[in-house]
């Protein structure tokens, strides 16, 4: 990545997390400057080598802002009319072309979906983007972009898309989720230095536990996977065989006999959404299920430790935390509930804790 003076970013993430993408982006750009948080949106500004914000595990996509407007009635007559009569493209000029593209294609997004646009306004803004990178339009297969942007707040920009990603869904495994996400729901559990012991019970391919090792970036840790499908443990001892620390079983989630009471700090998983395979349709098996999950956390969680849980399930979810003893209260707390969107569909991240003066005799 070339090595450029002070610039300002745009970096979109998945909507919900706002609250901690800002201590996210200070651990791995330390020298970035934030300037605004919106839905799904960071606004800052970096010098020099913009690596480490772009190379961000949680960042969809990273765009170097080569103009910007903040106003509601923005329109994209009038930002293609401003970038082709100006000279703010010819500043990023050099930087563009350290990239060594020989294509390039407009997009035009509002309120986070493309949208089509007049014929003759493409035309424009390709002729203009050419003739200052000495690029060539292709709408097929570029090898970069460049982006017009309104969003419903009253900002909207021009920019270079940095990123470069090719679609993670055909990747990814029925069920897997996004590395982004997971980085996310890692950080919005909100481990200590002083945590050192982990849970995953509904661990599927390993997501969620893999992302916890790298976070501790080498530091001992014990870290508790287990998963009811024996394909999936299968698949787990041999991705974890190497990693000290990681203890793989086959365990029904409801019953985690293998993990000694008050023992975790932390319990981040991604439970089943739909109806429990083991459940007829309409039985309420996943209630059940939810209901079950929660009275073995209660008991592995050490007080004071903290709970995440993904799913889309809600009221399931939301029923089964106001029956429980431990976590009944978590459901009038602050924060409880993360609104998200996961692949399009409407889902949560649900955070609980045990209180610190937690006893059994309390329970």
């Amino acid at each position: 990545m070339p090595v450029i003076m002070l610039n300002r970013y745009l970096a979109t993430f998945a909507p919900g997390f706002e609250s901690v993408i800002g201590g996210i982006l200070s651990e791995t750009a330390p020298a970035a400057r934030m300037e605004a948080t919106q839905s799904g949106m960071i606004l800052f500004s970096l010098a020099g080598n913009p690596a480490a914000a772009v190379n961000a595990p949680v960042f969809n996509n990273v765009f170097l802002v080569v103009r910007d407007w903040k106003k509601h009635d923005m329109t994209f007559p009038a930002m293609v009319n401003t970038i082709v009569r100006s000279d703010s493209l010819a500043r990023i000029a050099a930087f563009v072309r350290s990239f060594r593209h020989k294509s390039f294609r407009v997009r035009f997004s509002k309120e986070n979906q493309f949208v089509s646009v007049d014929k003759k306004l493409v035309e424009s803004a390709e002729r203009h983007i050419a003739s200052v990178t000495g690029m060539l339009p292709d709408r097929v297969n570029p090898a970069c972009e460049f982006w017009f942007i309104i969003r419903r707040e009253a900002f909207s920009c021009f920019s270079f898309r940095l990123t470069k990603k090719q679609s993670t869904e055909k990747y990814l495994r029925q069920g897997e989720l996004r590395p982004e996400l997971v980085q996310l729901i890692v950080a919005l559990s909100a481990p200590g230095p002083e945590d050192s012991v982990f849970a995953d019970p509904f661990a599927g391919y390993g997501s969620i536990p893999s992302r916890i090792l790298a976070n501790r970036k080498g530091q001992a840790c014990t870290v508790y996977v287990s998963d009811s499908d024996p394909r999936r443990v299968a698949d787990l001892q041999s991705r974890f065989s190497g990693s000290p620390g990681v203890v793989v079983r086959k365990a029904d989630a409801r019953d985690l006999s293998f993990i000694a009471d008050a023992s975790v700090h932390r319990i981040i998983t991604d439970p089943p959404w739909g109806e429990w395979e083991q459940s007829s349709p309409g039985s309420g098996g996943l209630a059940r299920l939810y209901e079950g999950m929660l009275d073995s956390f209660a008991r592995i969680l050490a007080p004071g430790g903290r709970v995440c849980v993904l799913s889309s399930a809600k009221r399931e979810m939301e029923e089964a935390v106001a029956k429980n003893p431990v976590f009944g209260t978590c459901a009038v707390t602050p924060g409880f509930r993360t609104d998200i969107l996961v692949n399009g569909k409407k889902s949560a991240v649900f955070a609980l804790y045990k209180a610190q003066e937690y006893t059994n005799e309390t329970h």
